[in-house]
């Protein structure tokens, strides 16, 4: 069956994405992409020109959608449709079943980390909402604090369970979505926390 170059484009980066989840980023070749579609190695190379070139345009895929993924999030937020549950569950199934958290790796080791930008510019902007939308007169070192950490807490507990989870939940014999449920049961504590230094002595 003939295909135009955008349809053998967007066939080959699915096929690459598949591979990516189901075998790491490494299963990424020309000529794996080709055995799966039926296509030609030449076919390939005229669209993409070699495998990185291939791992590139998905990397820039993928930013795209996790970033259109956490801005709606933002958004629902903002618009009082979603509780702090629902942006922990979001966060978690953008890199779980998104396959992100094996993206942010493969990005990570591969030196690729500057794609992730698009990404930054999102939660920044999530984190300037949120403290614009707090109390004008609360202190704002703390609720920058707050947010920060709570970020921080989330989405690093979210692309930990995605890379390792999985072996880690059957080490201990725990369900699949117990990391998951910790961080919604945590998140109001990491919120309320104190800044440093003003506890109690």
């Amino acid at each position: 069956m003939r295909r135009t170059p955008e349809e053998a484009r967007t066939l080959a980066l699915a096929s690459a994405r598949r591979l990516l989840l189901a075998e790491g980023p490494d299963a990424i070749t020309l000529q794996a992409v080709a055995s799966d579609l039926g296509m030609s190695h030449t076919n390939l190379i005229h669209h993409f020109g070699s495998a990185a070139g291939l791992q590139s345009e998905l990397m820039r895929q993928m930013v795209s959608e996790l970033t259109t993924t956490i801005e709606s999030a933002v958004m629902r937020l903002r618009a009082g449709k979603g509780e702090v549950k629902d942006f922990v569950d979001i966060v978690f199934d953008a890199f779980d079943r998104g396959g992100a958290g094996r993206l942010a790796a493969w990005m990570a080791l591969t030196g690729e980390s500057m794609h992730l930008a698009p990404i930054g510019e999102v939660v920044r902007d999530y984190i300037d909402s949120v403290e614009r939308g707090a109390d004008a007169e609360g202190d704002a070192a703390l609720i920058h604090e707050r947010v920060t950490s709570a970020t921080l807490f989330v989405t690093v507990a979210a692309l930990g369970d995605a890379i390792i989870g999985n072996e880690l939940r059957k080490m201990v014999g725990r369900e699949r979505e117990t990391v998951r449920k910790l961080m919604g049961a945590l998140l109001p504590a990491v919120l309320a926390a104190q800044p440093n230094g003003s506890g109690q002595s």
